[in-house]
This record gives C-alpha cells, sequence and structure tokens, in this order.
C-alpha cells in the first residue's frame, strides 16, 4: 500500500537531556491506558503491580527494538467483554495466554505477511476511522457522565465544562514547543484533583502487591476462546498489527523500518505470554496509540521510556497507584481520547477522492462505530472489497472482448 511519510529522521540512541516534548509525548495515550487499567483493577480486580509492571517494562523493551515510541495498551475488546461479565482475573489472563500463543504462532510461520494481504488500504483506513470514532464516543462519554462533574465548596462544576476548558487549553497550545499541550493538560488535571481532593488524598503506601502465577485450566481456555479470544483477534491483528505498521511508517517514515507485521505478531504475542504468566492484563501495540504519542510531541523512544518509568513506578505503589490516577478528572481523560479520535479518523484523507474505496472505509468505521467492535467492521469491508475486486474484473474481462 502508498506510504506517505511525515518525518524522516535517523532512528535516535537514548541520549540525556529529555525535551518538553519527550515528556509530554509520554503521556499522549493516557486517555486509553490510564482508564481501562484502573477500570481492570477496580471492578475484575487485577493485580496493579502485574498490570502496570507489564506496561512499563514493555513500553521500555518495544521502544528499544523497534526505535519509535510504541503504544501499550490493555487489548480493548476483552477489557469491554470482561467489565460487562464482571470476569475474574484467572479468565482474562486465560485470555492474554491464547492470544500470545495464536499471535506467537503467526508470527513465527510468517503467517502474518499472507493474513496482511486481508486487510487492504481501504479496510486499514476503515479501521482506523472506525477505531478513531469509537474513542472519540468515549470520550464524549466521559466527559458528560454525570460522576465526572467536579464538586466546589460554593456548589458543583459540570464535567462539561471541565471539558471544555480542558479541549480550549489544548487547542490553545497543540502547536507549542514550549509548553506542550498533553503535559499542560495533564499537569492542570492533577493540580486540579488534588487541589479538589485536599485533606483527603490517598495514602501513598510503598511496595508490591505479591504477583501471582496463572495455572490454565482447560475449560476455562474453552470459555474464553469464543468469548473473549475471537472477536478480539480480528481487532488486534487490524489494528495493532497492520494498521500500526502502516501508521507508524505514515508518521516515522524511515525510521519504523523495524515496525513489521511479523515483528508486531511476535512482540505481542511475547508481551502477552509473559502479562498472562503473572496475572497481568493481556496488551497489544494500538495504532491509536502511536498517533497520540506522536500528536503530542514523541519523536524518540524517550518518550516510551518516560511512561515505561511511570508505569513501573505506579507498580511498586501497587494499589496506591489507582487513587492517584483517580484524582485525575474523567473529563480531562475524555479530552485525550476525543483528541486523539479525530486525528486518527483523519487517515481517511488520502482515500477521499477514490469513491469505491472511501466507501468501503467509511462502512468499516460505521459498522465497527454501532456494534462496537471492529470485527464486524472489518467482515463488511472484506466482502466489500471482494465484490469490488469482482467487478473490476468483470470490466476489465469486458474490455478485452470489446
Amino acid at each position: 500500500m502508498p506510504i506517505v511519510t511525515e518525518v524522516e529522521t535517523k532512528a535516535p540512541g537514548f541520549a540525556w537531556p529529555l525535551t518538553r516534548l519527550d515528556v509530554a509525548g509520554g503521556f499522549g495515550d493516557i486517555g486509553v491506558l490510564f482508564p481501562i487499567a484502573i477500570a481492570l483493577i477496580t471492578l475484575n480486580h487485577l493485580n496493579p503491580t502485574a498490570l502496570f509492571l507489564a506496561a512499563g517494562l514493555t513500553y521500555c523493551i518495544a521502544a528499544r527494538y523497534f526505535q519509535i515510541p510504541i503504544a501499550v495498551q490493555p487489548l480493548k475488546a476483552v477489557a469491554a467483554i470482561a467489565f460487562a461479565l464482571s470476569l475474574a482475573p484467572s479468565a482474562i489472563a486465560s485470555a492474554g495466554l491464547v492470544m500470545g500463543v495464536l499471535l506467537l504462532f503467526v508470527g513465527l510461520t510468517n503467517l502474518a505477511r499472507w493474513l496482511a494481504r486481508l486487510f487492504t488500504l481501504p479496510i486499514v483506513r476503515g479501521i482506523q476511522l472506525g477505531l478513531g470514532l469509537l474513542l472519540a464516543r468515549e470520550g464524549l462519554r466521559l466527559m458528560l457522565a454525570p460522576r465526572a462533574g467536579l464538586a466546589l465548596p460554593g456548589g458543583a462544576l459540570a464535567s462539561w465544562t471541565v471539558a471544555l476548558a480542558g479541549g480550549a487549553l489544548l487547542l490553545a497550545l497543540r502547536d507549542s514547543r514550549r509548553f506542550p499541550a498533553a503535559l499542560v493538560l495533564l499537569v492542570a488535571g492533577i493540580a486540579l484533583g488534588v487541589a479538589l481532593h485536599w485533606g483527603k488524598l490517598p495514602a501513598l503506601g510503598f511496595g508490591l502487591v505479591p504477583l501471582e502465577l496463572l495455572h490454565p485450566q482447560v475449560a476455562e481456555l474453552k470459555r474464553v476462546l469464543p468469548l473473549l479470544v475471537v472477536p478480539q483477534f480480528a481487532l488486534t491483528f487490524g489494528n495493532s498489527i497492520v494498521a500500526t505498521e502502516n501508521t507508524a511508517q505514515i508518521l516515522y517514515g524511515q525510521q519504523a523500518r523495524r515496525v513489521t507485521v511479523r515483528a508486531l505478531s511476535l512482540s505481542i504475542g511475547i508481551v502477552n505470554l509473559a502479562s498472562a504468566a503473572i496475572m497481568g492484563s493481556p496488551l497489544c501495540h494500538g495504532s491509536g496509540g502511536i498517533t497520540a504519542h506522536y500528536r503530542f510531541g514523541a519523536r524518540t523512544p524517550k518518550s516510551s521510556y518516560v511512561i515505561g518509568g511511570v508505569c513501573i513506578l505506579l507498580a511498586l505503589f501497587g494499589r496506591a497507584a489507582v487513587g492517584l490516577l483517580q484524582l485525575i478528572p474523567l473529563a480531562v481523560l475524555g479530552v485525550f481520547l476525543v483528541y486523539v479520535g479525530i486525528q486518527h479518523a483523519a487517515y481517511l484523507r488520502d482515500i477521499v477522492r477514490r469513491r469505491a474505496e472511501l466507501l468501503i472505509a467509511v462502512s468499516v468505521g460505521l459498522v465497527s462505530l454501532v456494534t462496537t467492535n471492529l470485527m464486524w467492521g472489518f467482515l463488511v469491508g472484506f466482502v466489500l472489497q471482494g465484490i469490488l475486486w469482482a467487478s473490476t474484473k468483470v470490466r476489465e474481462r469486458r474490455a478485452r472482448v470489446a
């Protein structure tokens, strides 16, 4: 598929000092990582040390290998179903184990390259559009949620007011290199949370929550295969592998030469095997996350080391980390999600003049939004792509006969 590079720079090494953009870019994807992590810990009782330790180490190791700021996110389809069904940590970890085995097999056999042919440019753009719409919708939900409002001494502050102020701040500083927008918004959100909860701040207790090893059960593996793994696989392969390769090459050009379908399959496979072993969350490298880090200033692997280090620090504080993260107003996290979703959906611009491909991409995106499942969007796109291919062949045959 055609690639249009936005930047081509020599792959950087780990050199100091850190710039403000390195730091700001590192926090570009927290609107996805932190809300899902907090929900998995509080609703499904995942071990916070296991979750943040796996995420932090993955950030650092993946950035070192891929030589770009690579995103690390919980598997979204697994998380959504886990929330709805109140699944136990062992079921979530078992899903990660099965995903790890499948993706490792795909990468080792080089089946990934063959599977990638199913994800044509219109389908990839549709998946990116669908993910962008889902992120924006989730961001709006966080902004407008009744519990996202803030209690003030003189009355309540509506969540939409906080979101409007956060959005204005983000837009005002979006091109500033002196005051990176993501970093300023994050600091402002934490400061607001601390001010409103002064006197009721969570206790900072240093210490790991003891890790538990997964003991796979055949019955549980059979249960999570159709329930969690099947709907997640299409999403992971389409967004976290094929679309991630494409997004990385668009944004980083030659610097992203190591970001290939096979390397991503192997990386996600290994990560999920390791995370599942300690009952952590299943993880992936999201294309939306790469966009988020880039848009907020990340240009070198140092941004991933920053957020990876923060995740490892949160792991060391165990359960106290959840209290710290909950100081950030939900409306502020919603602003992050909406902004990143819009930027990610905008990749559609390179096929807007090709009506057939645009129709496929928009169909994939809308079906994904309506069903909240990118797998169904992909299937619709695959069918439409087949129809387009067949009609093209028929026209070519008629032209030859004529």
